[in-house]
């Protein structure tokens, strides 16, 4: 997990250092501030909780202004991921609640702007927050859930065999569109050596949430056409690669929310995405919760500046020898809305509100604020007794 730098990275980094130094300097006289706040959809919990802890903080509002961007805002404009960041950078903070390309219409805006929304140069122009000030910054744009690049959070616990064996299938070099001898050779020894559990393969890319071009495939050669052919669409270049997992022969996925730093830990729902599961664990889920525990231990330290303080859910499978396995972290768009009896809901959305508030005091121009509002003491003086007439 440790990053490989080269020379590009160190110039990359001096550049996005120049520039916020540069953007920082140029709005250094003007007031009020502003917070440019990029929130996803129109409403979100971790939006409206960012208000809240906003507001807690009860701040002169004549010294600062929010501006928000939307991803209904995105789409209809079709802004480029560029645009976004220029403007996430226009501001004096920003502060992201969502994962920047959820819900945007990539395709359509891609063949408005010319390929310029791909994941790749998401990942590539988020990085360029890295030195202004909100939330995130500094390394914690490199956190693999926060981009949601799967393959690389997965890879953390695949030394243990914590999670779904999975195999990265790279975008083929070949103009084409199809994949040279050796690709295909590593993909048939991968699917056979995966075939414990009979009931075939899925084939996901990564980026996407709800199931988005999530297909499930019982013979090799379908698969293998389908990958060509899901390459071949994609002819915005807008997945750098996709995912092979076998097929669990159990469907049922236990959703658990985990914080840390609370200690807050509950099942969110028992779900089967397809076909039937049976369930494998019950309350109080003691080896379910632990294995949750371990799995995000391990992460925690592979990945340690990965968001993890936060909003935090870990989806389980159970494989066909009865071992635990992770199907995929969440975080800041993770639905946290628990169906089991004693729901702890609310103890999260609560959660919520102070931890963005810890983050916003943490930034050292919003303690000039808060300061600045503070209400300055005056002299009182002293109240005087009026003397009272006497009257002969």
């Amino acid at each position: 997990m440790n990053l490989i730098r080269n020379r590009s990275d160190e110039i990359l980094e001096l550049d996005y250092a120049a520039e916020s130094i540069f953007r920082s300097s140029s709005r250094a006289a003007a007031s009020p501030i502003t917070i440019r706040l990029f929130g996803g959809g129109t409403w979100s919990t971790q939006t409206s909780q960012f208000y809240a802890a906003l507001q807690e903080l009860n701040l002169n509002k004549n010294f600062y202004q929010i501006e928000t961007l939307s991803c209904d805002d995105v789409n209809v404009n079709h802004y480029s991921i560029s645009y976004i960041v220029d403007w996430l950078l226009g501001g004096t903070i920003h502060w992201i609640t969502a994962h920047v390309h959820q819900g945007i219409q990539l395709r359509i805006i891609n063949s408005r702007n010319a390929m310029c929304f791909t994941m790749e140069e998401t990942i590539r122009q988020l990085q360029r927050l890295k030195y202004h000030p909100g939330f995130p910054s500094g390394d914690q744009l490199q956190c693999p859930i926060f981009l949601q690049d799967k393959i690389k959070y997965l890879r953390a616990l695949q030394p243990e065999g914590m999670c779904n064996a999975t195999y990265m299938v790279e975008r083929p070099r070949s103009l084409n569109g199809r994949f040279e001898r050796d690709a295909i050779d590593n993909i048939v020894v991968f699917l056979n050596n995966c075939s414990d559990e009979g009931c075939g393969w899925v084939v996901k890319p990564p980026f996407v949430t709800c199931g988005t071009y999530f297909r499930v495939f019982l013979c090799q050669q379908k698969l293998l056409e389908h990958l060509e052919r899901f390459f071949m669409d994609d002819v915005e270049c807008i997945f750098p690669y996709t995912m092979i997992q076998p097929c669990m022969s159990n469907r049922k996925e236990y959703k658990v929310v985990y914080i840390p730093s609370k200690n807050i830990q509950y099942v969110v729902s028992r779900t089967a995405r397809c076909g039937s599961g049976a369930s494998f664990s019950v309350r109080p889920h003691t080896r379910l919760f632990d294995f949750v525990k371990s799995a995000v231990g391990i992460f925690r330290h592979r990945c340690p500046y990965a968001i993890t303080d936060g909003l935090f859910r870990v989806d389980v499978f159970q494989t066909k020898l009865g071992k635990l396995v992770v199907n995929e972290f969440e975080s800041l768009d993770a639905s946290y809305y628990s169906t089991e009896r004693g729901d702890s809901s609310f103890v999260v959305t609560n959660f919520l509100r102070q931890y963005w508030l810890s983050k916003l005091i943490d930034i050292d121009i919003i303690k000039d604020l808060i300061q600045k509002s503070e209400p300055e003491e005056t002299d009182v003086l002293p109240i005087r007794k009026s003397r009272r007439r006497e009257f002969c």
